[in-house]
């Protein structure tokens, strides 16, 4: 069994249904014994903003940000650093809870071992 998922959303607001799943898997994981780290990247860093997830719905879900709020009080959630930048968002920019991080950390939480990536 993995010790640790590191769950990598690149999708943002304007497609819910893949955030969702991985906040959803990233907090069942949680409630199950397995670590987890949130990575926002590509489009997903757009989640990194206050009020950006509050604003989501998803049919048939709990509200995002309840599931949100229990990822990132399990674990860590990282902004990838050039996708920020690509965006025009700085570290000022990031809802409390999230950290900007680069290629070279996320790598690291790949390499360890009993991680998993989960592609959303």
């Amino acid at each position: 069994m993995a010790s640790k998922f590191v769950l990598r959303v690149n999708r943002g607001a304007s497609d819910p249904e893949p955030v969702g799943q991985a906040l959803t898997i990233g907090s069942t994981a949680l409630v199950s014994g397995v670590a987890v780290e949130l990575w926002l990247m590509g489009d997903g860093v757009e989640l990194a903003r206050p009020g950006a997830i509050e604003e989501m719905t998803l049919a048939h879900s709990p509200p995002l940000i309840e599931l949100w709020n229990a990822v990132r009080e399990g674990g860590p959630v990282y902004a990838c650093t050039q996708c920020l930048k690509r965006r025009q968002m700085d570290v000022e920019d990031l809802r409390d809870g999230v950290t900007q991080a680069g290629a070279q950390a996320f790598v690291a939480s790949l390499a360890e071992d009993g991680a998993t990536c989960l592609d959303f």
